[in-house]
């Protein structure tokens, strides 16, 4: 089924009700939610919608209140008859009828009404107002009926504030309306001031900012820089020509400027800041799951969620079935996490999923890195991306992990960091931070190739591109790689545009995931210099719908291929530079999961081997 709201009164929307419609909600005077059959509430909508009226789709399982709700009507009130109730002790405005309840409360069946009949916010509401209540406290999740009480209400929590100053700030809000507040109990210890009976100077000391300076701004002082010291060759000129013929090089070299500033505008730099002491009360409760490859035991994370109050299951993803779960707790690889992600979800277990990783993250200098726990990163990153109403988050921990480790690793699991990317150590733990990057000097222009250069994935797009460029730098020898060789579409025509440059260019067949077939292929290259690894096959599938297949064709020539390479090259002590080259965004998005894991394999490979480094193109 479906649930809408309209911005529409009860009587327009009754109107037109027909069967398999009704009306669930009534909120206000002109705010009406409808819910029923799929068709039947589109019927409705497309007539409203006509008409110029606003309607909004609820992101809801069921459609409740609706007929669709008939078939558990009778197990609910079954599991009511079991229920001991008593009548209230303070008044209660029934959202059934819209006015104070009594006795009827204490009835099974007035639940199972509640469950399909119209809730009538609105009449409660004015009830509430013919009774006198001028303020309005919500305590839900978040301001969504805080907004229907017409300015009067507060809201405990919002969605988008840490939890500590949104129930501050509905404190100060039901005070300033008059409403007695003990502060005492709020801030034990403290104590009443008089504040100064003059109106503050509103004198601000607070340390600002600093305004950063355009790119078109930082540029034009670049190049009034370099006029007033004469630097021609810095701006692309010949000293002796005549300023007409001088004119299109200086507008030609300040468009190149602007554009590299608008491209250093988009780089930003993966960071880690400390984060407060995380363990202590309160722990951690209900039932936590422990997913672990068939033969692991995870003992210590078991433990560790024991020790913090947590009832835990040590279960396999095959061993996964339907229950009420507080948790999960992944210690899975990136291929199992994936099918991981579709169990639960076939299963119907929505609790925050956690994937616990082991070296993944750099924190500090000395960090031994894993790259294939990296990987599980990415992939978390994605995961998050598609389902942020059951992701918790990403936690990073060393190779030994005492009792303070899984105190801390508790905390976060516990929600009192309001962290979801966290690396533990035995010295504390970080959160990660995305901070703009620093534009590094611009040594590419001077730089000059020689010897040999590899591109794997050499006849692609990307690998094409690379090769035009090293072709323009003094490189003497291209090997382009590519299963196909130079079968493959559009080779040959490259092969001839790249000889045009002077280059000697060899095209070969090797699938770059097969270690012998690469270790025989760097054996025929004389005086290699450069290696591009561009190898890889995009995959445009979501999580949930990623086949075991899908995810290894992506991944296998792009983290294979790089492993494969990184080894040899190690192996045969080559003075070669290697770049890793990723495609999509490091972080990747909700349709490259398998992708997005195998970049962050390259990330974790670039910081185990600072000799190696990382493009994101």
């Amino acid at each position: 089924g479906a649930m809408v709201a309209v911005a529409a009164s009860e009587d327009e929307v009754r109107a037109l009700l027909g069967e398999g419609v009704v009306v669930a909600a009534v909120n206000g005077p002109e705010s009406v939610v409808v819910s029923g059959d799929e068709d039947a509430v589109q019927a409705v909508v497309d007539v409203l919608a006509g008409r110029g009226v606003r309607t909004r789709r609820l992101r809801v399982s069921h459609a409740f209140h609706s007929a669709r709700m008939d078939g558990m009507l009778a197990e609910f009130g079954e599991v009511l008859r079991g229920v001991e109730f008593r009548a209230p002790c303070v008044p209660v405005v029934s959202n059934v009828s819209g006015v104070v309840a009594g006795e009827e409360l204490c009835s099974p069946e007035y639940w199972v009404r509640h469950v399909r009949e119209t809730v009538r916010f609105a009449d409660g509401l004015n009830t509430l107002r013919e009774l006198r209540v001028g303020s309005f406290l919500e305590l839900g999740p978040d301001g969504t009926l805080t907004a229907l009480v017409d300015g009067d209400g507060v809201s405990v929590l919002r969605r988008d504030r840490p939890e500590p100053a949104a129930v501050m700030a509905a404190l100060g809000g039901l005070y300033v309306r008059g409403v007695e507040v003990d502060w005492d109990a709020v801030f034990p210890g403290a104590r009443r001031v008089d504040l100064p009976t003059y109106a503050f100077q509103r004198e601000r000391f607070w340390l600002e900012p600093a305004a950063e300076q355009s790119a078109t701004s930082a540029v034009d002082t670049a190049f009034w820089d370099a006029v007033e010291r004469g630097d021609a060759e810095a701006l692309g000129v010949d000293a002796e020509q005549s300023l007409s013929a001088a004119l299109p090089a200086l507008a030609s070299w300040r468009r190149a400027r602007q554009e590299q500033s608008a491209i250093d505008g988009w780089r930003y730099r993966l960071g880690w800041t400390p984060i407060p002491a995380v363990s202590g009360a309160p722990g951690l409760t209900g039932t936590w799951l422990v997913v672990v490859e068939p033969g692991a035991d995870g003992a210590d994370v078991a433990a560790a969620l024991r020790s913090a109050g947590a009832g835990v299951e040590v279960v396999t993803s095959a061993e996964l079935s339907a229950g009420p779960v507080a948790g999960v707790v992944s210690l899975l690889s990136v291929e199992a996490t994936v099918a991981l992600v579709q169990t639960l979800g076939r299963v119907g277990i929505d609790a925050p999923l956690w994937c616990v990783t082991r070296g993944a993250v750099c924190v500090v200098d000395g960090d031994a890195v894993d790259p294939y726990a990296s990987a599980v990163w990415g992939l978390g990153r994605v995961i998050g991306l598609e389902h942020p109403d059951r992701w918790g988050g990403l936690i990073d921990l060393p190779t030994e992990a005492d009792a303070r480790v899984g105190a801390w690793l508790a905390g976060v699991l516990a929600g009192r960091t309001g962290e979801d990317q966290v690396a533990i150590r035995a010295a504390g733990a970080w959160g990660a931070r995305l901070t703009r990057a620093t534009p590094m000097a611009d040594t590419s222009a001077g730089w000059r190739g020689r010897g040999s250069a590899l591109i794997t994935g050499g006849t692609g797009a990307l690998g094409g591109h690379v090769a035009r460029w090293l072709a323009g730098t003094g490189v003497e020898r291209i090997v382009l790689t590519s299963r196909r060789g130079i079968e493959t579409p559009g080779s040959a025509e490259l092969v001839t545009e790249l000889e045009e440059f002077g280059v000697q260019v060899t095209v070969v067949a090797c699938d770059v995931a097969d270690r012998e077939a690469v270790a025989t292929l760097l054996a025929t290259i004389p005086d290699l210099r450069v290696v591009v690894h561009a190898a890889g096959v995009p995959s445009w599938g979501a999580v949930d719908s990623l086949t075991p297949e899908e995810f290894e064709e992506s991944s296998r020539s792009k983290v294979a291929g790089a492993a494969n390479l990184d080894a040899l090259l190690a192996e045969a002590e080559l003075d070669a530079f290697v770049l890793f080259s990723s495609v999509a965004g490091v972080w990747g998005s909700g349709s490259q999961s398998a992708y997005a894991a195998a970049n962050a394999f390259l990330d974790g490979l670039a910081w185990r081997r600072r000799g190696v480094g990382l493009v994101a193109t």
